[in-house]
C-alpha cells in the first residue's frame, strides 16, 4: 500500500511540475500587442483573423492602416491568417481568402508594443513589430509609390 501511494504522489509532483513548467514557456512566448492592419489591394478587407484572433479590417488601398486592434494576444511563431474579401455589387457573399504563405511572428520583440499585418494583392501576409504606430513596409512603399504615380498620371490626363 506505501508504493502505491508513494508512486501515486510521485507521479502526481511530476504531472504538476510538467503543467507548471508548460504554463510557465507559454506564459514567457505570449505577448499583448495593439494591431493595425494594412491591405494593399483595391478591395476591402474583413473579419482579418491571425492564429484564430480576430483582428479587424482595412479598406482598399489607400484606405489601409487606419483601423487597429487594442490588446490582443499572440505567441511567437507561424501563424494562418485568413480574411474576407468584400462583395462588390452584384455578388451574393464575399470570399473568405487563406494568405498564400504561413507567416511566422519568429520571436516577437520585448519592448514591441505594436504588431502591423501586411496583406499585399498575392494574398501574402508580412508581420512587423514596433514601439510606435507602424508605417508602410519596405514592399507596401513601392506599392505606395506606383499608386501616386498613377493617380498623377489620371489627375494630368483630365
Amino acid at each position: 500500500m506505501l508504493n502505491k501511494t508513494v508512486s501515486r504522489r510521485t507521479l502526481l509532483a511530476g504531472a504538476t511540475l510538467w503543467l507548471l513548467g508548460t504554463s510557465a514557456t507559454m506564459a514567457q512566448t505570449d505577448k499583448v500587442l495593439d494591431v493595425v492592419v494594412f491591405n494593399y489591394s483595391n478591395r476591402t478587407l474583413l473579419d482579418v483573423t491571425v492564429g484564430g484572433v480576430r483582428v479587424g479590417g482595412a479598406g482598399p488601398y489607400p484606405y489601409s492602416g487606419r483601423r487597429s486592434k487594442i490588446g490582443a494576444r499572440f505567441s511567437n511563431g507561424p501563424h494562418k491568417v485568413t480574411w474576407r474579401v468584400a462583395a462588390t455589387q452584384g455578388e451574393e457573399a464575399s470570399e473568405v481568402v487563406n494568405s498564400s504563405n504561413t507567416p511566422n511572428m519568429g520571436e516577437i520583440p520585448s519592448d514591441a508594443r505594436y504588431v502591423s499585418v501586411h496583406i499585399y494583392p498575392d494574398a501574402t501576409v508580412e508581420f512587423m513589430f514596433s514601439r510606435r504606430v507602424p508605417v508602410l513596409s519596405r514592399r507596401g512603399e513601392g506599392i505606395d509609390a506606383d499608386y501616386r504615380r498613377r493617380k498623377a498620371a489620371e489627375q494630368s490626363e483630365s
